[in-house]
Formats: C-alpha cells, sequence, structure tokens
C-alpha cells in the first residue's frame, strides 16, 4: 500500500520530526499528480548489482556509475533539493542492519567505552536491545535479531572499522535504497505497524535478500548534515559538509510517518546522541 502525498494548506501539512526527539515540522507540499503506473518486477535485479562473497558475504555490490539523488521540484522536503546526479564509485552495502548480537561480539571484543571514555551505547536506554553482565555483553531475550539501537554514531562507526568497512555516505545510502528497494517508482512506503523495530531478517523486503532499508529503523550515514548541502553538493562521491553538529540519518523507522518512509529523505541526529530508533548497516570499498 503506498501513502502518496497532494498539495495541502500549511495547516493541513502532515507533521515530520526534523531528528529524533526533536519537535515536529511541517513537510512541504508534495505533488498534486498520481504517481506513476509503472510496475517494477520486484525480483528484478539492476544490471551489476551482485551478492558478495568470502570478506564481502551478507553484502551486496553496488555498481560504479551515476545516480539521481534528491526529490523533484515541489516533492518532498527543502533540504531534498535539487535533485541532482553524483557519480558513485562501486562500493558494498550490508544487507541488512547490524543486530543486537553482532554488537554484542563487538563489545565483548573491544568494551564499551570508546574514544574519550565516552560510552559507544547508552544500556540504561529503555529500548537498548542488549545489556551487560560482569564483563559481558549479550542481547535481551528475544533481541538478538533486532538491529542496534541506542548506539551512538561514534558507536557506529567503531563498530563499522572494527568489521573492515565504515558507515555508508548518504549519496551511496541512497543509490542503493534505489538499486535494492522493490516497490520504486513509488515512494511512500506502509511498511510496520508503530510499536517497534522487527527482526532484521523480516524487515521491509528489498532485492537481493536486502532488508529494512525503509521504516525500521533510521540509519546513521557517515556525512555531516547540512541543509542546504544539495545546492553545492560535488558531482562526484559526494562525502556532506567537511564540519556540522549532526549527521546525516536516513531511511526512516518504524515510529516515523509515513512521510519520513521515502528514499530521497533525509533527516539528522545529534552524533553522540543515543536513540531508539536510529541504527545503521556497514558499507565496504
Amino acid at each position: 500500500m503506498h501513502a502518496w502525498l497532494v498539495s495541502r494548506a500549511p495547516t493541513e501539512m502532515p507533521l515530520l520530526p526534523s531528528a529524533p526527539g526533536s519537535p515536529p515540522m511541517p513537510l512541504p507540499p508534495g505533488p498534486t499528480q498520481e504517481p506513476p503506473t509503472t510496475e517494477r518486477n520486484g525480483n528484478e535485479v539492476p544490471n551489476g548489482v551482485e551478492e558478495g562473497s568470502g570478506r564481502y558475504d551478507g553484502m551486496v555490490f553496488i555498481p560504479p556509475g551515476p545516480a539521481e539523488i534528491g526529490s523533484r521540484e515541489g516533492e518532498g522536503r527543502l533540504d531534498e533539493r535539487p535533485r541532482h546526479r553524483a557519480f558513485i564509485k562501486g562500493f558494498y552495502i550490508s544487507k541488512q542492519e547490524v543486530t543486537a548480537e553482532a554488537y554484542c561480539r563487538f563489545l565483548n571484543t573491544v568494551g564499551l567505552e570508546g574514544k574519550a571514555g565516552v560510552a559507544r551505547v547508552n544500556l540504561a536506554h529503555p529500548r537498548c536491545p542488549i545489556l551487560q553482565s560482569s564483563a559481558k555483553f549479550a542481547p535481551k531475550q528475544g533481541m538478538s535479531d533486532l538491529p542496534m539501537v541506542c548506539v551512538s554514531w561514534y558507536g557506529a562507526a567503531d563498530y563499522a572499522a572494527w568489521a573492515g568497512g565504515r558507515l555508508p555516505t548518504s549519496a551511496e545510502w541512497e543509490k542503493a535504497a534505489l538499486l535494492l528497494t522493490a516497490d520504486l517508482p513509488a515512494d511512500f512506503l506502509t511498511t510496520l505497524p508503530r510499536s517497534s523495530g522487527v527482526p532484521v531478517r523480516i524487515a521491509f523486503p528489498g532485492r537481493l535478500g536486502v532488508t529494512g532499508m525503509v521504516g525500521n529503523v533510521w540509519e546513521w550515514c557517515s556525512d555531516w548534515y547540512e541543509k542546504d548541502y544539495y545546492q553545492r553538493a560535488s558531482p562526484s562521491n559526494p562525502i556532506g559538509p567537511d564540519l556540522g553538529k549532526e549527521k546525516v540519518i536516513r531511511g526512516g523507522s518504524w515510529a516515523s510517518p509515513e512521510a519520513s518512509k521515502r528514499v530521497a529523505n533525509r533527516h539528522r541526529a545529534f552524533p553522540q546522541g543515543y536513540y531508539g530508533t536510529v541504527g545503521f548497516r556497514v558499507a565496504k570499498d
């Protein structure tokens, strides 16, 4: 089921949280026309996209080439425009979000404290899916396969480096989602009941076994956030601004309004924050 926006008076616009835990803001008017009727075969695999193996097992290769990034004029949010074409080098991206079980293996190897003695995870957060007993970390009962949340951007980046990778750039994330989300061109998706995230294996499915790129949990990206960045983004492998206060998050979460669950949508969150609706997946060169 797809929910398409139509133009509305400002007071009738759906509310969209500007970042996890922050006040809601109105979403700019969407298009009045109906969405395209052309449907893609959900099993169709775009040229050059393939499953990884060896050190890339559990990942999908996204071939080098251009991608249309952002929203068309009159659609989406102001910070998603202008829509622009960017060449993006080839990279791998995880099929699934990092799970609580996988993150516990990381913590049991390197410990809870990251740089400057700051905890990578907020174990006291009510939605944290893991716990600590003595010096060992383990998923809470029934939460092994849930996406790892309540992890700061720094904790996510540390895990990605430990796993031999990195966090995806915002442009890489969007290109991967464009290629791997089976329901395109429809962009607004009804995905999950708004009560919690779901195990990564059954999150909203895409191609080649990819799940959860839309609507399970927000996903940390490597970029700093700047609302006007698309107006000056590099046409080749954009990596975001040099500095900032917030990091880009993508994909929406189970708690987001339907208007957030869009491939083009980008939001932001403080990198030192611990959010019950923000997780991550890993990219590799």
